[in-house]
């Protein structure tokens, strides 16, 4: 087994070469072999079932998630005790029992691999979080996580991009958190390098605000349409509006950003300048401007 790993690494390490790969990739690839030959060497199952290989599932292979790389992950994640934590391809469940142990938190594991499934089970028996801790058989692009708050991954680029969708319908606020892998258009919120070669991504599912809305308590107590263009947690846009002497225009704006629910951007006309810092609730944009409790700003979607 470990021949081969070395024959995959040698493969790997020409179509680096022939395809002028950067020395990052080069990197990954050795820290990946490094890891598997890990896996060789060491029991990471129970005398039930003996886990020393990578183990497949219906699309990845089976890797070990580090106890500190764990904590960490749940630590840039912001994790209470009042949520809900779900992890895909939840392995041997080091994450929800973590996660309970850590936080007293209800955790969720969703795995393909039936023996880990039991695996898990048997490990959260162990650290003694059975009743907050529930694993599930069963297949990640078909299981309902929707009620989760916060959402961790060892997946993949290539998966966690297929996921990216789905989590994207979640709940604005819904942490999601990645051990190594990122999600393909999608910028995290935050990077966080654990340890050489090591990196925890974080992203938080933003409100879906594209598109028109009817603003009022602008200036002079002027109505305008804003439309907003939304990519991901950024987004620009227009304002149609008279804030100066009555004189109707068109004002463009970029940078604007959405985390989770909260919502800034900053405009200008002529010589104002505005910021906007508020949030969507109950369908409707509520904030105020310049950090000014008397300038109250409320957004609605026109009516049909």
């Amino acid at each position: 087994m470990i021949s081969a790993m070395i024959l995959i690494l040698v493969v790997a390490l020409t179509m680096v070469v022939l395809h002028k790969t950067r020395a990052p990739l080069l990197l990954g690839l050795t820290a990946l072999l490094l890891s598997l030959l890990g896996c060789t060497s060491t029991n990471y199952g129970d005398d039930q079932f003996q886990l020393r290989m990578a183990t497949h599932g219906k699309d990845i292979m089976w890797m070990p998630t580090k106890v500190e790389t764990t904590h960490e992950m749940l630590t840039l994640a912001g994790v209470r005790s009042t949520d809900i934590l779900y992890d895909l391809g939840s392995g041997d469940g080091v994450i929800p029992v973590e996660a309970a142990k850590l936080y007293g938190v209800r955790a969720y594991g969703i795995e393909y691999n039936p023996d880990l499934v039991a695996l898990s089970i048997r490990n959260a028996q162990r650290a003694k979080v059975q009743n907050l801790v529930s694993f599930k058989q069963g297949d990640i692009f078909v299981e309902d996580f929707s009620q989760a708050t916060v959402l961790t991954l060892f997946l993949g680029d290539s998966l966690n991009t297929r996921l990216m969708p789905t989590i994207l319908e979640m709940k604005p606020g819904t942490r999601v958190v990645s051990n190594t892998f990122r999600m393909e258009s999608w910028i995290a919120d935050r990077e966080l390098k654990t340890r050489p070669g090591e990196t925890i991504y974080l992203w938080i599912v933003p409100a879906n605000i594209d598109g028109l809305w009817v603003m009022s308590g602008l200036p002079k107590g002027d109505t305008a349409n804003l439309v907003i263009r939304q990519k991901k947690q950024f987004f620009d846009g227009s304002i149609d509006a008279s804030l100066i002497n009555n004189t109707r225009r068109t004002i463009y704006f970029e940078d604007g950003r959405i985390t989770g629910q909260h919502i800034e951007f900053a405009f200008k006309d002529g010589q104002n300048s505005y910021t906007f810092k508020g949030q969507m609730s109950a369908g409707q944009l509520t904030g105020i401007l310049n950090n000014d409790p008397k300038l109250p700003i409320i957004a609605k979607r026109p009516r049909r």
